[in-house]
Protein backbone atom coordinates (compact mmCIF):
# COMPACT_ATOMS: atom_id res chain seq x y z
CA UNK A 1 0.00 0.00 0.00
CA UNK A 2 2.90 2.39 0.84
CA UNK A 3 4.42 1.60 -2.85
CA UNK A 4 1.21 2.37 -4.83
CA UNK A 5 0.87 6.14 -2.89
CA UNK A 6 4.57 6.84 -3.78
CA UNK A 7 3.98 5.77 -7.07
CA UNK A 8 0.86 7.48 -7.42
CA UNK A 9 2.33 10.77 -5.57
CA UNK A 10 5.45 10.60 -7.89
CA UNK A 11 3.19 10.17 -11.01
CA UNK A 12 1.39 13.20 -10.31
CA UNK A 13 4.23 15.07 -10.29
CA UNK A 14 5.01 14.63 -13.51
CA UNK A 15 2.76 16.22 -16.27
CA UNK A 16 1.76 12.60 -18.03
CA UNK A 17 -1.17 11.22 -20.72
CA UNK A 18 -3.67 9.55 -19.47
CA UNK A 19 -2.02 6.17 -21.34
CA UNK A 20 1.13 6.79 -20.08
CA UNK A 21 -0.24 6.93 -16.33
CA UNK A 22 -2.15 4.05 -16.65
CA UNK A 23 0.90 1.98 -18.62
CA UNK A 24 3.17 2.97 -15.67
CA UNK A 25 0.95 2.14 -12.80
CA UNK A 26 0.38 -1.41 -14.07
CA UNK A 27 3.54 -2.03 -14.63
CA UNK A 28 5.44 -0.68 -11.77
CA UNK A 29 3.19 -2.22 -9.51
CA UNK A 30 3.74 -5.58 -10.10
CA UNK A 31 7.51 -5.07 -11.70
CA UNK A 32 9.65 -6.46 -8.59
CA UNK A 33 7.06 -9.30 -7.47
CA UNK A 34 7.44 -10.94 -10.63
CA UNK A 35 9.92 -14.32 -10.15
CA UNK A 36 11.87 -15.36 -13.37
CA UNK A 37 13.00 -13.26 -16.57
CA UNK A 38 11.63 -9.94 -16.38
CA UNK A 39 10.83 -9.98 -20.06
CA UNK A 40 8.06 -8.77 -21.88
CA UNK A 41 6.45 -12.32 -22.33
CA UNK A 42 6.95 -12.81 -18.58
CA UNK A 43 5.86 -9.55 -17.47
CA UNK A 44 2.71 -9.75 -19.06
CA UNK A 45 1.47 -13.00 -17.41
CA UNK A 46 1.86 -11.38 -13.88
CA UNK A 47 0.73 -7.58 -15.20
CA UNK A 48 -3.17 -6.25 -16.76
CA UNK A 49 -0.96 -6.01 -20.13
CA UNK A 50 -0.21 -7.94 -23.24
CA UNK A 51 3.20 -8.28 -24.31
CA UNK A 52 2.63 -6.88 -27.43
CA UNK A 53 1.31 -3.86 -25.69
CA UNK A 54 4.57 -3.79 -23.57
CA UNK A 55 7.08 -4.29 -26.27
CA UNK A 56 5.20 -1.32 -28.38
CA UNK A 57 5.53 1.39 -25.32
CA UNK A 58 9.21 -0.13 -24.60
CA UNK A 59 10.13 0.94 -28.29
CA UNK A 60 8.66 4.67 -28.33
CA UNK A 61 10.67 7.60 -29.43
CA UNK A 62 7.93 9.52 -30.64
CA UNK A 63 6.51 12.76 -28.53
CA UNK A 64 4.27 10.09 -26.71
CA UNK A 65 7.25 8.26 -25.37
CA UNK A 66 7.28 7.91 -21.39
CA UNK A 67 9.53 10.85 -20.11
CA UNK A 68 11.74 9.10 -18.09
CA UNK A 69 14.28 11.59 -16.79
CA UNK A 70 11.72 13.51 -14.80
CA UNK A 71 10.19 10.88 -13.41
CA UNK A 72 13.88 9.76 -11.58
CA UNK A 73 14.11 13.30 -10.47
CA UNK A 74 10.23 13.30 -9.05
CA UNK A 75 11.78 10.46 -6.80
CA UNK A 76 14.67 12.33 -5.59
CA UNK A 77 12.68 15.35 -5.17
CA UNK A 78 9.85 12.94 -2.98
CA UNK A 79 12.44 11.85 -0.93
CA UNK A 80 14.34 15.37 -0.10
CA UNK A 81 10.82 17.23 0.67
CA UNK A 82 10.02 14.52 2.86
CA UNK A 83 12.96 14.34 4.79
CA UNK A 84 14.05 11.06 3.97
CA UNK A 85 17.94 12.02 2.51
CA UNK A 86 19.72 14.73 3.21
CA UNK A 87 19.60 17.56 0.32
CA UNK A 88 23.44 17.65 -0.38
CA UNK A 89 24.33 15.39 -2.59
CA UNK A 90 27.08 14.01 -5.29
CA UNK A 91 26.47 13.02 -8.57
CA UNK A 92 28.35 10.15 -9.86
CA UNK A 93 28.44 8.31 -13.52
CA UNK A 94 29.62 5.04 -14.41
CA UNK A 95 28.63 2.66 -16.73
CA UNK A 96 27.99 -1.33 -16.93
CA UNK A 97 28.54 -4.15 -19.00
CA UNK A 98 25.36 -6.23 -20.45
CA UNK A 99 25.84 -8.84 -22.56
CA UNK A 100 23.94 -9.33 -25.44
CA UNK A 101 23.80 -12.23 -28.14
CA UNK A 102 22.83 -12.18 -31.86
CA UNK A 103 23.96 -9.52 -34.56
CA UNK A 104 21.14 -7.25 -35.06
CA UNK A 105 21.07 -5.34 -31.63
CA UNK A 106 22.35 -1.72 -31.78
CA UNK A 107 25.58 -0.41 -30.40
CA UNK A 108 27.13 -4.06 -29.83
CA UNK A 109 30.58 -3.45 -29.29
CA UNK A 110 33.77 -4.63 -27.41
CA UNK A 111 33.14 -3.37 -23.85
CA UNK A 112 34.83 -3.55 -20.73
CA UNK A 113 33.57 -5.91 -18.28
CA UNK A 114 34.74 -5.85 -14.94
CA UNK A 115 33.22 -8.96 -13.37
CA UNK A 116 35.08 -11.30 -15.93
CA UNK A 117 38.28 -8.49 -15.72
CA UNK A 118 38.42 -8.50 -19.43
CA UNK A 119 37.06 -7.04 -22.52
CA UNK A 120 33.92 -8.85 -23.61
CA UNK A 121 31.35 -8.26 -26.40
CA UNK A 122 28.19 -6.84 -25.67
CA UNK A 123 25.92 -3.72 -25.34
CA UNK A 124 26.45 -1.06 -21.90
CA UNK A 125 24.78 1.15 -20.34
CA UNK A 126 25.97 4.79 -19.01
CA UNK A 127 24.05 5.69 -15.71
CA UNK A 128 24.32 8.86 -13.76
CA UNK A 129 23.17 8.61 -9.88
CA UNK A 130 22.89 11.13 -6.91
CA UNK A 131 24.18 9.99 -4.02
CA UNK A 132 23.44 11.29 -0.42
CA UNK A 133 26.44 12.19 1.02
CA UNK A 134 25.31 11.65 4.88
CA UNK A 135 23.57 8.09 4.65
CA UNK A 136 25.13 6.97 1.30
CA UNK A 137 21.44 6.38 -0.50
CA UNK A 138 21.94 6.52 -3.86
CA UNK A 139 19.09 7.09 -6.75
CA UNK A 140 19.44 7.14 -10.55
CA UNK A 141 18.80 10.56 -12.56
CA UNK A 142 19.68 8.70 -16.07
CA UNK A 143 20.96 6.05 -18.18
CA UNK A 144 21.72 6.09 -21.78
CA UNK A 145 23.05 3.24 -23.77
CA UNK A 146 26.45 3.87 -25.46
CA UNK A 147 26.50 4.08 -29.03
CA UNK A 148 28.95 2.83 -31.47
CA UNK A 149 29.86 3.17 -34.62
CA UNK A 150 32.16 5.43 -36.83
CA UNK A 151 28.99 7.99 -36.92
CA UNK A 152 29.03 8.13 -32.98
CA UNK A 153 31.37 10.27 -30.92
CA UNK A 154 33.71 8.57 -28.81
CA UNK A 155 32.83 7.08 -25.27
CA UNK A 156 34.37 10.17 -23.29
CA UNK A 157 32.27 12.59 -25.57
CA UNK A 158 29.27 10.32 -24.97
CA UNK A 159 29.79 10.74 -21.26
CA UNK A 160 30.45 14.27 -20.99
CA UNK A 161 27.49 15.12 -23.16
CA UNK A 162 25.86 13.18 -20.60
CA UNK A 163 27.11 14.88 -18.21
CA UNK A 164 26.06 18.13 -19.07
CA UNK A 165 22.70 17.31 -20.14
CA UNK A 166 21.74 15.79 -16.13
CA UNK A 167 23.60 19.04 -14.44
CA UNK A 168 21.44 21.40 -16.42
CA UNK A 169 18.50 19.28 -15.57
CA UNK A 170 19.50 18.66 -11.84
CA UNK A 171 18.64 22.65 -11.64
CA UNK A 172 14.88 21.90 -11.44
CA UNK A 173 15.25 20.37 -8.03
CA UNK A 174 15.14 23.42 -6.21
CA UNK A 175 15.95 22.03 -2.85
CA UNK A 176 19.25 19.86 -3.98
CA UNK A 177 22.24 20.88 -2.92
CA UNK A 178 24.79 19.39 -5.35
CA UNK A 179 28.57 19.06 -3.59
CA UNK A 180 30.60 17.33 -6.63
CA UNK A 181 30.62 15.08 -9.21
CA UNK A 182 32.33 11.77 -8.45
CA UNK A 183 33.47 9.20 -10.86
CA UNK A 184 36.61 6.47 -11.13
CA UNK A 185 39.90 6.57 -12.78
CA UNK A 186 38.42 6.13 -15.76
CA UNK A 187 36.80 9.58 -16.19
CA UNK A 188 40.12 11.70 -15.05
CA UNK A 189 40.18 12.88 -18.88
CA UNK A 190 40.28 16.57 -19.90
CA UNK A 191 37.02 16.85 -21.71
CA UNK A 192 34.81 15.42 -18.37
CA UNK A 193 37.11 17.82 -16.19
CA UNK A 194 35.94 20.61 -18.29
CA UNK A 195 32.77 20.06 -18.48
CA UNK A 196 31.90 19.75 -15.01
CA UNK A 197 33.92 22.85 -13.98
CA UNK A 198 31.87 24.85 -16.35
CA UNK A 199 28.60 24.31 -14.17
CA UNK A 200 30.74 25.76 -11.19
CA UNK A 201 31.25 21.76 -9.80
CA UNK A 202 34.34 20.50 -8.21
CA UNK A 203 35.56 16.90 -10.01
CA UNK A 204 36.65 14.28 -7.83
CA UNK A 205 38.06 11.23 -9.00
CA UNK A 206 41.71 9.11 -9.40
CA UNK A 207 44.95 9.78 -10.94
CA UNK A 208 47.08 6.81 -12.18
CA UNK A 209 50.18 6.11 -10.47
CA UNK A 210 52.59 7.47 -13.13
CA UNK A 211 50.27 10.95 -13.38
CA UNK A 212 52.59 13.88 -14.64
CA UNK A 213 52.28 16.01 -11.79
CA UNK A 214 54.23 19.10 -10.44
CA UNK A 215 55.03 20.72 -7.19
CA UNK A 216 54.04 24.50 -7.16
CA UNK A 217 56.92 26.86 -6.09
CA UNK A 218 56.01 28.51 -2.82
CA UNK A 219 59.20 30.68 -2.28
CA UNK A 220 60.57 34.15 -2.86
CA UNK A 221 61.61 35.24 -5.87
CA UNK A 222 65.46 35.16 -6.36
CA UNK A 223 66.65 38.83 -7.39
CA UNK A 224 67.13 38.49 -11.06
CA UNK A 225 65.15 39.40 -14.10
CA UNK A 226 62.33 37.20 -15.72
CA UNK A 227 58.91 36.03 -14.03
CA UNK A 228 58.78 34.09 -10.40
CA UNK A 229 60.03 30.31 -10.80
CA UNK A 230 56.49 28.50 -11.09
CA UNK A 231 57.60 25.02 -10.16
CA UNK A 232 59.61 23.00 -8.06
CA UNK A 233 59.91 19.89 -9.44
CA UNK A 234 57.98 16.87 -10.27
CA UNK A 235 55.60 14.53 -7.56
CA UNK A 236 57.49 11.42 -7.29
CA UNK A 237 55.07 9.50 -5.04
CA UNK A 238 57.60 7.45 -3.15
CA UNK A 239 59.02 10.33 -1.54
CA UNK A 240 56.22 13.44 -0.78
CA UNK A 241 58.91 15.44 0.29
CA UNK A 242 56.46 18.78 -0.27
CA UNK A 243 53.29 16.81 0.90
CA UNK A 244 51.03 17.61 4.44
CA UNK A 245 50.57 14.28 6.58
CA UNK A 246 47.03 14.37 7.37
CA UNK A 247 46.14 11.66 9.49
CA UNK A 248 48.02 8.30 10.15
CA UNK A 249 46.36 4.74 11.27
CA UNK A 250 47.94 1.69 11.92
CA UNK A 251 46.87 0.57 8.25
CA UNK A 252 46.87 4.28 6.44
CA UNK A 253 48.50 7.25 5.76
CA UNK A 254 46.94 9.97 4.18
CA UNK A 255 49.04 12.76 2.75
CA UNK A 256 47.92 15.89 0.45
CA UNK A 257 49.29 19.19 -1.11
CA UNK A 258 47.71 21.32 -4.03
CA UNK A 259 50.07 20.70 -6.85
CA UNK A 260 49.61 21.48 -10.97
CA UNK A 261 48.38 19.10 -13.25
CA UNK A 262 50.70 19.14 -16.13
CA UNK A 263 47.75 17.44 -18.63
CA UNK A 264 45.13 19.64 -17.82
CA UNK A 265 47.31 22.90 -16.75
CA UNK A 266 45.14 23.60 -13.77
CA UNK A 267 45.81 23.32 -9.98
CA UNK A 268 44.33 20.55 -8.54
CA UNK A 269 43.86 19.26 -4.63
CA UNK A 270 45.99 15.51 -4.72
CA UNK A 271 45.27 13.04 -1.82
CA UNK A 272 47.62 10.33 -1.34
CA UNK A 273 46.18 7.38 0.75
CA UNK A 274 49.63 5.15 1.82
CA UNK A 275 48.59 1.66 2.66
CA UNK A 276 50.84 0.53 5.49
CA UNK A 277 52.19 -2.85 6.22
CA UNK A 278 53.06 -4.63 9.42
CA UNK A 279 56.45 -3.03 9.87
CA UNK A 280 54.98 0.43 9.20
CA UNK A 281 56.31 0.60 5.75
CA UNK A 282 54.21 1.74 2.19
CA UNK A 283 52.95 -1.52 0.52
CA UNK A 284 50.85 0.28 -1.86
CA UNK A 285 49.31 3.79 -2.69
CA UNK A 286 46.00 5.48 -4.30
CA UNK A 287 46.05 9.60 -5.36
CA UNK A 288 43.01 11.38 -4.98
CA UNK A 289 42.43 14.85 -6.47
CA UNK A 290 39.54 17.32 -6.64
CA UNK A 291 39.60 20.69 -8.95
CA UNK A 292 38.35 22.50 -5.74
CA UNK A 293 41.94 22.94 -4.16
CA UNK A 294 40.11 24.67 -1.20
CA UNK A 295 38.31 21.03 -0.37
CA UNK A 296 40.04 19.64 2.79
CA UNK A 297 41.49 16.03 1.97
CA UNK A 298 39.13 13.99 4.34
CA UNK A 299 36.38 15.72 2.67
CA UNK A 300 37.69 14.46 -0.70
CA UNK A 301 38.17 11.25 0.61
CA UNK A 302 34.41 10.65 1.81
CA UNK A 303 33.21 12.09 -1.32
CA UNK A 304 34.98 10.18 -3.35
CA UNK A 305 34.37 6.71 -1.55
CA UNK A 306 30.56 7.64 -1.65
CA UNK A 307 30.76 7.00 -5.29
CA UNK A 308 30.47 2.78 -5.00
CA UNK A 309 26.86 3.42 -4.02
CA UNK A 310 26.55 3.55 -7.49
CA UNK A 311 27.91 0.19 -7.98
CA UNK A 312 25.16 -1.32 -5.84
CA UNK A 313 22.58 0.03 -8.31
CA UNK A 314 23.60 -1.80 -10.90
CA UNK A 315 24.27 -5.40 -8.50
CA UNK A 316 20.65 -5.08 -7.40
CA UNK A 317 19.63 -3.95 -11.09
CA UNK A 318 20.94 -7.01 -12.32
CA UNK A 319 20.55 -9.51 -9.80
CA UNK A 320 16.92 -8.71 -8.84
CA UNK A 321 15.47 -6.31 -11.28
CA UNK A 322 16.03 -8.34 -14.70
CA UNK A 323 18.36 -5.62 -16.32
CA UNK A 324 19.94 -7.89 -18.33
CA UNK A 325 16.60 -9.71 -19.50
CA UNK A 326 16.08 -7.10 -22.35
CA UNK A 327 14.86 -8.74 -25.20
CA UNK A 328 14.39 -6.06 -27.82
CA UNK A 329 17.48 -5.04 -29.93
CA UNK A 330 16.65 -0.78 -31.21
CA UNK A 331 18.54 2.02 -28.57
CA UNK A 332 14.95 3.15 -27.25
CA UNK A 333 13.55 -0.23 -26.21
CA UNK A 334 16.87 -1.17 -24.41
CA UNK A 335 17.14 2.33 -22.76
CA UNK A 336 13.26 2.02 -22.02
CA UNK A 337 13.92 -1.09 -20.17
CA UNK A 338 16.72 -0.07 -17.95
CA UNK A 339 14.38 3.08 -17.38
CA UNK A 340 11.94 0.61 -16.12
CA UNK A 341 14.09 -1.43 -13.64
CA UNK A 342 15.87 1.70 -12.38
CA UNK A 343 12.64 3.85 -11.68
CA UNK A 344 11.45 0.62 -9.70
CA UNK A 345 14.72 0.62 -7.75
CA UNK A 346 13.81 4.43 -6.72
CA UNK A 347 10.54 3.80 -5.78
CA UNK A 348 11.48 0.53 -3.47
CA UNK A 349 14.38 2.34 -2.11
CA UNK A 350 11.48 5.10 -1.34
CA UNK A 351 9.44 3.06 0.41
CA UNK A 352 12.43 1.37 2.14
CA UNK A 353 13.42 4.95 3.41
CA UNK A 354 9.87 5.55 4.78
CA UNK A 355 9.50 2.26 6.02
CA UNK A 356 12.19 2.98 8.01
CA UNK A 357 12.00 6.67 8.53
CA UNK A 358 15.02 7.37 7.26
CA UNK A 359 17.91 6.64 5.44
CA UNK A 360 19.78 6.65 9.25
CA UNK A 361 18.00 3.28 10.11
CA UNK A 362 17.88 1.71 6.66
CA UNK A 363 20.02 -1.52 5.74
CA UNK A 364 18.58 -1.71 2.15
CA UNK A 365 17.49 -5.48 1.12
CA UNK A 366 16.12 -5.74 -1.92
CA UNK A 367 16.21 -9.52 -1.86
CA UNK A 368 14.15 -9.26 1.04
CA UNK A 369 11.96 -6.88 -0.59
CA UNK A 370 11.27 -9.34 -3.73
CA UNK A 371 9.97 -11.77 -1.90
CA UNK A 372 7.61 -9.70 0.40
CA UNK A 373 6.42 -8.19 -2.67
CA UNK A 374 5.71 -11.76 -4.48
CA UNK A 375 3.99 -13.14 -1.20
CA UNK A 376 1.86 -9.80 -1.35
CA UNK A 377 0.76 -10.54 -5.07
CA UNK A 378 0.07 -14.41 -4.56
CA UNK A 379 -1.63 -13.78 -1.52
CA UNK A 380 -3.58 -10.99 -3.37
CA UNK A 381 -4.56 -13.34 -5.84
CA UNK A 382 -5.73 -16.03 -3.22
CA UNK A 383 -7.61 -14.05 -1.85
CA UNK A 384 -9.45 -12.65 -5.00
CA UNK A 385 -9.93 -16.11 -6.07
CA UNK A 386 -11.85 -16.73 -2.60
CA UNK A 387 -13.84 -13.05 -2.96
CA UNK A 388 -11.71 -12.25 0.15
CA UNK A 389 -9.77 -9.12 -1.18
CA UNK A 390 -11.63 -6.70 1.41
CA UNK A 391 -9.19 -8.83 3.76
CA UNK A 392 -5.92 -8.30 2.29
CA UNK A 393 -5.03 -5.20 4.60
CA UNK A 394 -5.54 -7.93 7.84
CA UNK A 395 -2.42 -10.23 6.72
CA UNK A 396 -0.19 -7.18 7.43
CA UNK A 397 -0.89 -7.40 11.28
CA UNK A 398 -1.44 -11.16 12.03
CA UNK A 399 1.05 -12.46 13.85
CA UNK A 400 2.41 -14.90 11.50
CA UNK A 401 3.17 -12.38 9.62
CA UNK A 402 2.78 -14.51 6.01
CA UNK A 403 4.14 -11.95 3.84
CA UNK A 404 6.86 -11.81 5.30
CA UNK A 405 7.56 -15.85 4.63
CA UNK A 406 11.16 -16.20 3.22
CA UNK A 407 12.70 -13.16 4.34
CA UNK A 408 16.08 -13.67 5.63
CA UNK A 409 16.13 -10.32 7.52
CA UNK A 410 12.45 -10.97 8.72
Amino acid sequence: MGLMAILQHVLSAVPLRKTQRKFLTVLLSVFLAVPGRLNALNLSRYAACSESRIRRWLHRSDAGAIPWGPLHRATVSTAIESGLISPLCVLAIDASFHRKTGQQTAHLGSFWNGCAARTERGIEQSCCALIDVQHRQAFTVDVRQTRTGSDAPSRLAQAADQLDDVLLDLRTIQQLELAAVVADGNYAKELIVETVTEHGLPFISRFPHNANLKYLYTGEHSRRRGRKKKFDGKVDFSGLRHFNLVSETSNERVWTQVVWSVQWAREVRAVVIQQIGKKGQAIGYAVLFSTAVTMPAHEVIALYRSRFEIELIFRDAKQFLGSQDVQVRAQPGNEAHWNVVLLTLNLWRLEALRAAEGGQKLVFRLEDMKRRAYNALLAQVILSKLDLSARFEELEHLPSSPLNFGLKAA
